[in-house]
């Protein structure tokens, strides 16, 4: 290389170093509240700034929040032009597309329009003929003084049309519909549905009216609801396309209608279609990118480098309060805090140097006191404290704290520290109550009380405009509005439990209405903490909770006051997703509230918890496929399949068993019709999905059930006799409660014989077990006496002029349907289903320490003697289940059969005894043993148990143990291992999953570790006695690749003595969990041995030569160190002997590969490969 060109590469790099240094992190905000993106969402954000005088690009260029990132953020084709703020939504969508954004239908634009007086065929189509219907600007409505064009008072619905033109669809990325709206509306484009709310039918019927009031936004300072919508190319045409919108009211006695959409789409390139956003969707004209991660708002560092991965800027960030923003000085150049933050645009705000996060030190804990006290403050040094007593928020006119605050009647105390030049603390509060007592917990709300009870601006009072008509549309406590608070929970005996900064809203529906309204409780980082970190809920393994509900009872309040908690709770084992209960005392302000019923919150992050799945994951819809979370396209697919195919067809029917977890959706319906809930299924109807599940059902808001409808003297003591099986299966209900839509799933289902017989069975099995009358009457009334105390306050509080009989008299009714429903729902199962009878059934068993029957494969029977109706038509399953050490030996009775698994079909009285004998039973088997992973493939400790058996064994409440008997865990009930069959035990299932993801005998999770240097696995049965022990090492003699090595402990053959070390290899790479410990070397189809895989490590390509005994079907895979597929390198056939496979893999990024190769009878290699 000559010296010019040497000085021009020289010159060129210190140009590019010079130039990208006029790049900075501008402004980062970790906790954002008021700035939104495309999708309505509020994530975190970092502005990028280039004050050079030149234009810079960042392609290739990539951010982190770490400093060393295998997968940082890479920038598209982008640059940055002098004196240019570019807006990142730091989301962990992972969007790098440069999108632009146009709105093609905007407020004011002119529409077609009718209010129709009956259905119109096909009005949402594009060839539909409007001639002769209205012309009107939006908005569309009356009684809001925002309307364009006014709608007659009382006008139940209105249909608006309006065509816009799209050049190339193909063009269209997604679209953006905004719509104000009062109540409830659905859009469609082209004919095809795309938004919905507030309104039920498929299409609704132009007469239908909304389940619940919903007000418009705009006209009172807000924005429109946001819905964005994937895939128009499924509906989109080149050229005119229609966008059709049907608006529904509530009632024709509404004070108000509002319809207002927009429309806009995002393209992939430029284009001057339709007109820039208005500013009222905050949409910029380019759409924003979002990155592969999130900002914690309690601290972390922020990397910019440019495409050599030179560190550029970075940026460390400490405890960001909500809408608090750290960047760049304007003044002096320096990093410091904004209290508004300033997007794509100059840091002219307020600077601070800091943002105070000591806590507020009280004295005396908050709760109830016997005698006064001198309350002590305290805050960190060179800070002074503010504080209120009349339940506002303190700021920096507020008493300044000099000395001890005398406390000696009922007070709240609200506190923040504040130091000059910072942004003052979060508030600090406690609740302090003299003279009360509670024999169950209780809660404290304390807000400003303008966030409750202003006309204006409260959310809990009635306001200006409102129906007088229960239950008063047109309330402040209709809006969906929120407000700070300040949430503490306290045990019984009046001490402080938890407590946070949240968020509320009122929740519920009609339920509105009543005196105490229902709460919605949320956790969210602007205030304080994204998750409230406490188990406010027996019976449950998790104890983070992004909200909460403290319920009024809903339509049963000061009624029975405990009707769906105890109905839900009765579910307890079944299956069924519901919301877990506390029932406390309540005090708003310091001021007693009455009894509150403190649910989980159904939603997303609730079922995550639940399953243990990523609530970002999850499809959550209610209604007709309304979307809550997530996506409906799935379900839409899945409903029109039911709706057009006939499901006695067993194909049909095996497809929507792959999309429906069916024994939930049989219980589900169980549940709902034997309770005569009536405000189901056309409301009240959630139901969910997991990329790795099946659709379930959520059981919750049973208020209507157990004689329920109490304004119904008939309801109130002869509900029991309803048909409810009749009333689930019309085709031809009114719109509310059953309509056509929201029976279709289950009539459909119902055609199909399997289907049939297990709900008859499922129904049958739980009426003999957790609806049988006494089970049911002694539930019922456990859960009222457990706030029979708390009652006379709580009927004090709201004037009701009733006492604890009046109570009682609600909780007898629902007593009265237990013990009266069964044989009224016995009979409505011969009606429906047009079968003879139903007859009792006997199930003996002299043995039952010997073991057990399992009955449909749900009920265990134990006793020795128990009896249930079934019905005839409608055959059974016995199973005979041995317990550990004992064998099954045959049926007497209806069936002599040897068989442990029979079927009986019944048609009269029926008695059959299981008979269990000693036996020879062989112990459970340790198998495999994975103390210590790779770092690159970690599964994290799980162990394999073996069953030797020709039977399966119950392994419920049987322990595993390591060498310290404190740690322990206990197989859940209902485990069992099929005969020779394996069952894993599982530390982290996530982390298992994450490379085992085909594996479904699992179970877990064990809360302690398996040492990595010499430790023993130990398994028990429910009795407590020893089935099998393995004490190991990690080193010699026992096989040392175990230790982190990549290998696992693998028992070369169950027959082996697993006590000693000779008895136990390192076989498979990985292990074999779920599988047969056959060592590779001993295949048939592959010669392992002269069989050879090279270079290794590879640059751009491999060579595999393969020694095959014999043809085989062999198929060559590479995976990356999760377990993700990378590429099919071969897949066919191969003839016997020495064949060769070259591939090319020049594409791959240098890192640790898999190769897995799997031969024709079904062993499978995997080899270890390095990519330079």
């Amino acid at each position: 290389m000559d010296l010019k060109n040497l000085f021009t590469i020289i010159f060129l790099i210190f140009s590019i170093t010079i130039n990208s240094q006029s790049i900075r992190i501008n402004e980062v905000v970790g906790s954002n509240s008021t700035i939104f993106d495309e999708d309505g969402d509020t994530p975190d954000w970092i502005e990028l700034y280039n004050y050079g005088s030149e234009a810079i690009s960042l392609h290739n260029w990539n951010i982190s929040d770490e400093e060393n990132d295998d997968e940082p953020w890479i920038f598209p084709e982008i640059s940055l032009l002098a004196d240019e703020y570019l807006l990142i939504w730091a989301s962990s969508k992972d969007r790098s597309e440069i999108n632009y954004i146009r709105t093609h239908v905007n407020h004011g634009d002119e529409f077609k329009y009718i209010v129709p007086n009956g259905n119109i065929q096909y009005w949402n189509t594009l060839g539909f003929n409007d001639e002769s219907w209205d012309v009107g600007l939006s908005s569309f409505g009356y009684g809001d003084n925002d309307d364009e064009t006014q709608l007659p008072f009382g006008t139940i619905s209105v249909y608006l049309r309006k065509q816009f033109s799209i050049d190339d669809a193909s063009l269209i990325q997604g679209l953006i519909l905004d719509v104000d709206y009062d109540d409830g509306f659905v859009a469609y484009i082209n004919g095809v549905e795309i938004a919905r709310a507030n309104i039920n039918g498929s299409p609704p019927s132009y007469n239908a009216t909304t389940p619940a009031e919903h007000e418009a936004l705009i006209y009172d300072g807000g924005i429109p609801v946001r819905y964005s919508i994937d895939n128009p190319q499924d509906f989109l045409v080149d050229g005119e396309n229609i966008l059709s919108i049907q608006a529904h009211n509530i009632s024709d006695e509404s004070s108000d209608l509002t319809i207002i959409p927009f429309l806009s789409a995002v393209y992939s390139d430029s284009t001057d279609e339709g007109i820039i956003p208005p500013e009222i969707l905050d949409l910029s004209p380019v759409s924003f990118m979002h990155t592969n991660f999130k900002i914690s708002s309690s601290g972390e560092t922020i990397y910019l480098r440019d495409p050599s991965n030179n560190l550029v800027d970075s940026v460390t960030i400490e405890n960001l309060s909500a809408d608090v923003s750290y960047g760049v000085s304007m003044n002096s150049n320096e990093l410091v805090y904004f209290d508004i933050p300033t997007p794509e645009g100059e840091n002219n705000s307020e600077e601070f140097l800091g943002v105070l996060i000591s806590e507020v030190i009280f004295s005396h804990n908050a709760g109830i006191l016997e005698s006064p006290i001198s309350l002590v403050l305290e805050a960190g040094e060179d800070e002074y404290i503010r504080y209120t007593k009349d339940r506002t928020e303190p700021n920096a006119l507020s008493y300044l704290y000099e000395g001890p605050i005398e406390i000696n009647v009922n007070s709240v105390i609200r506190a923040k520290s504040f130091k000059d030049s910072y942004i003052s603390s979060y508030s600090y509060t406690r609740t302090y109550l003299f003279n009360v007592s509670h024999e169950i917990p209780f809660v404290s709300l304390v807000t400003d009380p303008y966030n409750l009870f202003d006309d204006d601006y409260g959310i809990y009072v009635y306001g200006d405009e409102y129906n007088p008509a229960y239950p008063h549309f047109g309330a402040n406590f209709w809006e969906d509005w929120e407000r700070p608070i300040h949430f503490s929970l306290y045990n019984e005996d009046g001490t402080l439990a938890a407590n946070y900064n949240a968020g509320v809203k009122i929740f519920g529906g009609w339920s509105r209405g009543q005196d105490q309204r229902s709460l919605s409780i949320f956790a969210r980082g602007g205030y304080g903490v994204s998750e409230f970190e406490y188990q406010f809920f027996e019976d449950i393994n998790y104890d983070e909770f992004q909200s909460l509900v403290l319920r009024n009872s809903g339509n049963d309040w000061l009624r029975s006051n405990i009707r769906d908690v105890a109905t839900t709770s009765l579910m307890e084992g079944s299956g069924l997703d519901y919301q877990k209960y506390t029932s406390v005392a309540s005090y708003i302000n310091g001021d007693y509230w009455g009894i509150y019923h403190m649910r989980e919150k159904t939603s997303e992050n609730m079922l995550a918890s639940k399953h243990n799945v990523n609530a970002n994951e999850i499809d959550l819809l209610e209604l007709n496929a309304e979307i809550v979370d997530g996506d409906n396209q799935e379900y839409i697919e899945l409903r029109n399949f039911v709706e057009e195919n006939d499901l006695s067809i067993q194909s049909n029917y095996e497809y929507v068993k792959n999309e429906i977890d069916i024994n939930n959706f049989i219980m589900y319906n169980v549940a709902q019709i034997y309770i005569d809930n009536r405000d189901w299924p056309g409301n009240n109807i959630k139901y969910w999905k997991h990329p790795e599940g099946k659709w379930r059902w959520i059981l919750y808001d049973t208020d209507f059930g157990f004689s329920g409808q109490w304004w119904s003297s008939w309801d109130l003591d002869y509900a029991y006799s309803y048909n409810t099986l009749e009333f689930a299966l019309d085709s031809n209900g009114p719109s509310w409660p059953n309509p056509p839509w929201s029976t279709l799933m289950f009539r459909r289902l119902v055609e199909n014989i399997e289907f049939r017989n297990k709900f008859i069975n499922r129904y049958a099995d739980e009426m003999n077990s957790r609806f049988l009358p006494d089970r049911v009457i002694d539930h019922f009334t456990n859960i009222y006496d457990s706030i029979l105390s708390e009652i006379p306050n709580h009927l004090d509080r709201w004037n009701s002029g009733m006492s604890s009989s009046d109570i009682y008299f609600y909780v007898d009714k629902m007593n009265n349907f237990a013990a009266n429903r069964q044989p009224e729902a016995k009979q409505h199962i011969l009606e429906e289903f047009n079968l003879p009878d139903y007859h009792k059934v006997s199930i003996l068993n002299q043995t039952p320490t010997y073991g057990y029957v399992r009955l449909n494969n749900n009920l265990i029977i134990q006793e020795e003697d128990w009896e249930g109706d079934y019905f005839e038509e409608v055959p059974i399953t016995l199973k005979a289940v041995a317990e550990s050490g004992y064998e099954f030996s045959h049926w007497s009775g209806e069936s002599d059969s040897t068989d442990s698994e029979i079927e009986l079909s019944i048609s009269e009285y029926s008695e059959i005894q299981a008979h269990f004998i000693p036996g020879s039973e062989v112990n459970i088997v340790i198998n495999e043993i994975n103390y210590k992973s790779s770092d690159e493939f970690d599964t994290g400790d799980w162990i394999e148990l073996y069953n030797p058996n020709s039977s399966s064994i119950d392994l419920s409440s049987w322990v595993f143990k390591d060498n310290n008997d404190s740690n322990t865990y206990i197989i859940p009930e209902g485990t069992t291992i099929q005969e020779d069959s394996y069952l894993v035990i599982v530390k982290d299932e996530d982390d298992f999953l994450d490379y085992f993801p085909e594996i479904t005998n699992i179970i877990g999770e064990f809360d302690f570790g398996l040492s990595s240097s010499s430790d023993g696995v130990r398994i028990f049965n429910s009795d407590g006695v020893l089935q099998d022990e393995v004490n190991y090492l990690s080193s010699d003699p026992w096989p040392d690749l175990s230790n982190g090595g990549g290998y696992t402990l693998e028992l070369i053959s169950p027959n082996l003595d697993n006590s000693l070390p000779e008895s136990w290899s390192n076989i498979n790479l990985h292990g074999s969990p779920d599988q047969v410990n056959t060592s590779t070397a001993s295949i048939t189809d592959l010669d392992l041995a002269n069989s050879i895989i090279f270079p290794n490590p590879f640059n751009n390509e491999i060579n595999i030569f393969l020694n095959l005994n014999k043809t085989s079907n062999v198929q060559v895979s590479m995976f990356d160190i999760k377990g993700v597929k990378i590429i099919d390198i071969f897949k066919g056939d191969l003839d016997s002997g020495m064949q060769s496979i070259n591939s090319k893999l020049d594409r791959l990024s240098s890192g640790l590969y898999m190769l897995k190769i799997t031969t024709s009878d079904g062993i499978t290699n995997i080899y270890k490969l390095i990519k330079r």
